[in-house]
């Protein structure tokens, strides 16, 4: 059993996305690959690309490349994950994403993986059934349980359009593409899943210099998942980590 699953939605027709996917792979991808403790699955959809073939790669069937295809991603990348690999806890974030491999496993250790949990940070509220409903932001990725997952997996299936008639008739439909919003509305509301934030700053929706909203208030030393990475972020803050040593 891996101790974590990291399930990343991503792109590999449209470059800007595919160098993201590169990105990810030639920095912190390498600690993944490297650690028979944590596996890393990329959730595409069903157009296929050559040189994109290995296993960590997932075509998903009838799922294009548009704005809400990252739903479908994510929520059929945890029915696939579900099905398929044995893990303590799942990891959900896309391409522009920066991981601390070596923080988060020492993070994921406070948890008891059998417990209905759902993990993360840097998040905010929004308004569903007239009830104000906390969710962990997408961008640095959220984390829930290999129990957590055990109980959303009947729903998985049918989500996004369940989710899509939900918004259509509360008149939220801005939020139909927000999948960050509706997995923690299905956990809370359905699930009644425990929440757990950091409030810490060591999940992030900024990047590793807290742009655009935390500046001057991020430790680097302190991150274990940050957002909005271009690709020089990418390589300056794996300078700064391996030099620092920022991974303890």
């Amino acid at each position: 059993m891996y101790d974590i699953c990291i399930c990343i939605f991503g792109c590999v027709t449209i470059e800007k996305y595919r160098k993201q996917i590169d990105l990810v792979n030639n920095t912190w991808g390498k600690w993944c690959m490297n650690n028979n403790n944590v596996k890393i699955l990329y959730f595409l959809g069903e157009e296929q690309i050559r040189h994109y073939t290995d296993e960590q790669y997932v075509y998903l069937p009838n799922v294009d490349n548009s704005y809400l295809s990252a739903s479908h991603k994510q929520y059929l990348g945890l029915k696939y994950i579900h099905e398929n690999v044995k893990t303590k806890f799942v990891l959900c974030c896309g391409t522009d994403t920066y991981i601390n491999i070596p923080k988060l496993l020492l993070y994921i250790h406070k948890f008891n993986y059998n417990e209905n949990i759902y993990i993360g940070g840097h998040g905010c509220h929004r308004k569903i059934d007239n009830k104000e409903y906390y969710f962990h932001s997408g961008g640095p990725g959220f984390i829930i349980t290999k129990q957590c997952l055990e109980r959303l997996y009947p729903l998985l299936r049918n989500l996004v359009e369940d989710w899509i008639d939900i918004c259509k008739k509360q008149n939220i439909e801005e939020l139909i593409p927000c999948c960050d919003v509706s997995i923690s509305y299905y956990l809370q509301k359905k699930l009644n899943t425990i929440i757990t934030k950091t409030g810490d700053l060591s999940f992030i929706n900024c990047n590793y210099k807290g742009l655009p909203c935390h500046m001057d208030e991020v430790k680097m030393q302190n991150i274990v998942s940050c957002h909005l990475m271009n690709e020089q972020d990418f390589h300056e803050y794996t300078v700064i980590l391996e030099r620092n040593n920022y991974f303890i």
